[in-house]
């Protein structure tokens, strides 16, 4: 007779997956309450709106960036296209350009840049760290040139709205997180262009000789990108009420960490949105958490990077995992 305490081995093998893939949601969770209890002023309502729309940039870069790693490619353009872009779009408000028109047209712009970014990876057949290392040092140097490393000023009441007011006491940068990310969900889980990336990046021949206009899917990929990239442009540029040339510094960085820490492998073929949304709020939270606790910024990169490292080498495919798999 077997003791109700006792878990089978195969209900034990499904709860171990269902923690291997979801173990950056269950970290997300863990380190909410850690810091809740912890910290008093940690849970009101000012502060958990700070985290989410400090976590709002990088995740909707996350978003345009999980479509590009699980196609198995890389995209480090993404931080000086937010910079281009939010000139852009301060430049149209100086114009006296509509704001809507503005908006669309600042979306354009991380389209094109998108686009171009695929068009070189996919027919001239250089790697897109190459090409997105090129265009990250043209889309910042363009924004320097733009007014000569000076910052756009006297932008419009209208222009602020995407980054300091709120749509039915949601602020519009969460708002504008809320709808990219359940946009990107739906379309890589229930559309033929989700399952297309995944395909690529699983294996890009196979899916040529199923029929998969590999080439124009992966242009559309790095075009989503772009997007995701412009929109939080309009973001940063609206809450900062100026256009400036050195904003996006690595955020590059920050996306790519948060999509890998949400389950995406870079080898392809694997990810998801809710991971990666739940991997930049992580390293957002730790980042409020340790600034409530007075750790020094230069110690909280030192943290945050060891956290990943530790994060990642217990991910299901990772190489510790396979050789504590194989000691068993």
């Amino acid at each position: 007779m077997v003791e109700p305490s006792i878990v089978p081995k195969k209900d034990r093998g499904i709860w171990s997956r269902l923690l291997l893939d979801n173990s950056i949601v269950v970290a997300l969770v863990a380190l909410f309450f850690v810091f809740y209890f912890s910290i008093p002023i940690f849970g009101t309502t000012r502060n958990l709106t700070n985290i989410l729309l400090e976590s709002s940039v990088t995740a909707i870069i996350a978003v345009g960036m999980t479509f590009v790693i699980i196609a198995k490619e890389i995209d480090l353009s993404v931080g000086s296209v937010l910079c281009f872009c939010g000139m852009v779009y301060a430049s149209l408000s100086v114009a006296g350009v509509n704001v809507v028109l503005g908006f669309i047209i600042t979306l354009g712009a991380g389209f094109m840049i998108g686009t171009i970014n695929g068009m070189a990876t996919m027919w001239l057949r250089i790697p897109s760290f190459i090409v997105t290392l090129a265009m990250m040092t043209i889309a910042r140097g363009a924004a320097l040139l733009w007014r000569n490393g000076e910052s756009i000023r006297g932008m419009t009441r209208d222009y602020l709205w995407f980054g300091q007011k709120e749509i039915i006491g949601m602020p519009v940068p969460v708002f504008l997180l809320l709808v990219v990310g359940v946009s990107g969900f739906m379309i890589l889980k229930f559309t033929k262009f989700g399952l297309h990336t995944y395909s690529i990046g699983g294996n890009s021949e196979a899916a040529r000789l199923a029929g998969i206009r590999v080439k124009l899917v992966d242009v559309l990929i790095f075009a989503l990108a772009g997007t995701c990239a412009a929109i939080s442009g309009v973001i940063t540029t609206s809450r900062l009420g100026i256009g400036s040339p050195i904003t996006g510094n690595g955020k590059e960085l920050d996306a790519i960490a948060a999509v890998v820490l949400g389950g995406a492998s870079l080898n392809g073929g694997k990810g998801s949105v809710i991971g990666s949304l739940a991997g930049a709020l992580t390293v957002t939270m730790l980042g409020n958490g340790m600034t409530l606790l007075r750790v020094s910024s230069y110690w909280q990169r030192v943290l945050i990077g060891i956290v990943i490292v530790v994060a990642l080498a217990f991910q299901r495919d990772s190489g510790l995992m396979s050789l504590l798999k194989r000691e068993r």
